[in-house]
């Protein structure tokens, strides 16, 4: 594995452990998803209803792929070791929570996100706000706004390209 796709997925398992105690259990994926839920303000919506089920699906994906041991708790090592595979089936595995949150974040559905709301999701998720506006501007088209194929794009990018030159992907969740 590149030493880039090792910084992406270390950053990525910062963020995946919610509560901060060094390993991704299912505890942190229904902390990140109500804290992306309350953040809109999506708790009895049918939007906020599927992005937590997104997250429960992505958790056991991830948890089926990666907990060796079994012991329901996936530590950097397991991580490391199975985020390749889990990768690998992005759109069946891991798009759907990514469509799902671009749901979330699509306040009016008319198929666009704005910065302000990217940037509500994304510091709900634990990016820092000053790396979540930058990695919006990356990602939005001249117009400043964001589709759900260029999230999807810059999304599976994040997860398997390790070319860097293609920096937009690159900078989903802030400079690495």
């Amino acid at each position: 594995m590149s030493e880039l796709l090792n910084q992406k997925y270390a950053r990525l398992f910062s963020l995946l452990d919610a509560n901060g105690d060094g390993v991704i259990a299912e505890d942190d994926f229904t902390l990140m998803a109500g804290r992306c839920i309350a953040a809109v303000g999506g708790e009895q919506s049918v939007k906020g209803q599927a992005y937590a089920a997104e997250m429960a699906n992505y958790w056991q994906a991830l948890r089926e792929s990666a907990d060796t041991d079994g012991d329901g708790r996936i530590d950097k090592e397991e991580f490391r070791a199975a985020v390749r595979h889990v990768s690998d089936n992005f759109d069946t595995l891991i798009g759907p929570l990514y469509e799902a949150g671009f749901r979330l974040a699509d306040h009016d559905d008319d198929g666009w996100v704005g910065k302000e709301d990217f940037v509500t999701v994304l510091t709900a998720i634990g990016v820092p706000a000053h790396d979540a506006g930058p990695a919006f501007d990356s990602l939005a088209g001249p117009d400043g706004q964001l589709t759900r194929d260029q999230l999807m794009s810059a999304a599976g990018g994040y997860y398997r390209d390790d070319d860097p030159a293609n920096t937009t992907s690159h900078l989903l969740f802030g400079a690495l």
